[in-house]
């Protein structure tokens, strides 16, 4: 070996207890690489959740619009209550169920394409049914209510897939309720096709509406609410509120469901007015986890918070009159009671919802968010939802729905 030569390092040969210390290292290293990647950034996983809720519940406003558009258009009930439930609360229930998965959690939002697709399904399904139906064209109906159907499986995968990647389980009693909730409206929108392929009965008509209304609608509600009080009124969840009794609550409410759907598509009696009362019974216990607010929070959220307890109490006083009308043979969910529970019940609670949510969702700083919960807190609009809930609900006629 010649001076000019430098002298080789040693081979693994030489050393073997330091080549199993460079392996070891660079090992170590790949694997802290790679759980930095897997690892959610809690910025960007709020950021792009919040990007993606954003535009969702924009298509839900839209559909809000033209259901009111649809009511002064439209001598029926039908169409703007369709696009009321169908359009903008499920859109919005998709959209803010998946963004309190990835929050409660901690888990990173799903890819964006995954959740254009589901809100995509929905929202055609949604314009195609109701399409079709007011041009009376089944096969249309059929298409669109497949795709819709579609959509809220895409729905179920979404926060099935979220909530696998997050590692906190306090707010699994709310995922279990939005996954029950998706699982009735499955049920309920598949008894809406076959109707559309074949004639309809009242019997399969009652139990969609129940499914949907009570199913898809309702759990989404009772599995969100004693969570999003304490959000909405900058409290505590109650001491008392485990989640042991939301989930023995959680499955009272699937079985009165599933028994008042199976009971009214097989046209029995007695069955469907006790599982109704059951289910009111069941919403009662639900505000009964909700946390109590303080003199300071009911004046700092005001009508928003309020909107959430009215809203409740309309929601239980119309599956009661419900229940009355299953006990007497009379339709159900056909008359002012429908109009009672989807307006000042389940819109109630929308609506405060809402008010939280958008000027939150907005961003901008703390200036915008102050000046946002200024401009949503009102009063003259909650007693307008009541006023417009009393004057349906002591209606002489009923009110139709086609």
């Amino acid at each position: 070996m010649s001076p000019e030569t430098p002298p080789e390092p040693p081979g693994d040969d030489a050393d073997p207890t330091g080549a199993r210390a460079r392996t070891t290292a660079r090992t170590t290293a790949r694997t802290t690489a790679r759980s930095a990647r897997d690892r959610p950034d809690p910025a960007d996983r709020v950021r792009r959740s919040h990007a993606q809720t954003r535009t969702t519940i924009r298509f839900a406003l839209a559909f809000f619009a033209a259901a009111a558009l649809a009511a002064v258009w439209d001598h029926g009930r039908w169409l703007p209550l369709h696009l009321f439930l169908a359009g903008g609360v499920v859109l919005a229930i998709s959209g803010v169920s998946l963004m309190l998965t990835v929050t409660w959690s901690a888990a990173p939002a799903p890819p964006d394409r995954w959740v254009t697709i589901q809100r995509t399904l929905i929202i055609v399904g949604a314009a195609g049914v109701g399409i079709g139906r007011t041009a009376d064209v089944p096969a249309v109906v059929a298409v669109t209510g497949t795709a819709f159907l579609l959509g809220l499986l895409a729905l179920a995968g979404l926060l099935a897939w979220t909530i696998r990647r997050g590692p906190k389980r306090r707010f699994d009693a709310a995922v279990a309720a939005y996954l029950a909730a998706v699982a009735a409206g499955v049920v309920g929108v598949g008894l809406g096709v076959t109707m559309a392929l074949d004639s309809p009965t009242l019997p399969l008509r009652s139990a969609h509406a129940t499914a949907n209304l009570l199913g898809l609608v309702g759990l989404t509600i009772g599995g969100t609410l004693p969570f999003f009080a304490a959000t909405v009124g900058r409290s505590k969840m109650a001491r008392h509120t485990t989640p042991r009794r939301l989930v023995v609550t959680l499955a009272w409410q699937v079985a009165m469901v599933a028994a008042a759907v199976i009971s009214l598509a097989v046209d029995a009696a007695t069955v469907p007015s006790v599982a109704l009362v059951g289910y009111a019974v069941g919403i009662l216990v639900i505000l009964a986890w909700m946390p109590r607010p303080t003199r300071r929070q009911w004046t700092w959220a005001g009508p928003r918070l309020v909107a959430l307890w009215l809203g409740g109490f309309w929601w239980c006083a119309a599956v009661v009159a419900t229940a009355v009308d299953a006990a007497t043979g009379t339709a159900v969910l056909d008359g002012r009671w429908l109009v009672v529970m989807v307006l000042a019940g389940y819109g109630q609670i929308a609506w405060g919802s809402l008010a939280y949510l958008l000027p939150m969702l907005r961003g901008g700083g703390p200036d915008q968010l102050s000046d946002g919960f200024a401009t949503t807190r009102s009063w003259p609009g909650l007693v307008a939802i009541n006023v417009a809930g009393v004057a349906v609900a002591v209606a002489v006629t009923p009110v139709a729905v086609a």
